[in-house]
């Protein structure tokens, strides 16, 4: 079997054994749970792959200790690689459902919005932390840009607002910002051209372009 490398800043000793400890187990469920401790890395691999190096620690211990506590209680009566293996996609398709919802309240707070056009982006689908301070801007260019993200609050529709920073600033591709918003992928790219279509008229008019 080809061994997998590690992953960035990934241990060379795992800490599943200290983190998830095999002796709380009933018997019955120890074979199953060897079979998760025998692939951690593919499971992390997953995981790293779909979330990024900044969340994969703390996305793929909570399935771990999810599965632990599961099997706790007995084995699963389903074959344990179908078992583990939804579990770790669920904690992924979780974890963007919640970045989602997060854009969302980010978005239509409104007095932070401003911030969007000169904080610094993170690598795509990670969160955002606006630190107000931190953003290198003149008080007359905060101004400028309140007056600019309020009157786009105005023209754009919260539908469109979300779309246009999902795949603006956070790197989504139009079919994955429209899974996580419930929406087809035609009308995310609807929404992002109606969108991009407004703000750039607005800048204009505000002498922002």
């Amino acid at each position: 079997m080809k061994k997998l490398k590690l992953l960035p800043g990934q241990r060379k000793a795992s800490l599943l054994p200290l983190l998830c400890p095999e002796g709380e187990l009933p018997e019955a469920s120890r074979p199953q749970w060897r079979y998760i401790e025998a692939n951690e890395p593919s499971f992390r691999r997953h995981v790293f792959a779909n979330v990024g190096e900044v969340h994969e620690g703390d996305v793929s211990d909570k399935t771990f200790k999810s599965l632990h506590g599961r099997l706790k209680r007995g084995p699963v009566e389903d074959e344990i690689k179908d078992y583990a293996w939804k579990s770790f996609h669920n904690a992924v398709r979780k974890f963007h459902t919640v970045l989602a919802e997060q854009r969302k309240r980010e978005l239509l707070i409104g007095d932070q919005v401003w911030a969007l056009e000169e904080a610094p982006m993170p690598v795509a689908g990670y969160p955002v932390d606006f630190d107000l301070d931190s953003v290198a801007a003149t008080v007359e260019a905060r101004l400028e840009m309140k007056k600019y993200r309020e009157a786009l609050s105005s023209e754009l529709s919260p539908g469109e607002l979300i779309a246009l920073a999902l795949v603006k600033f956070d790197g989504y591709t139009s079919p994955q910002a429209a899974e996580l918003l419930g929406i087809t992928d035609g009308a995310v790219r609807n929404a992002v051209l109606r969108a991009n279509r407004k703000a750039k008229a607005l800048g204009a008019e505000l002498g922002l372009a």
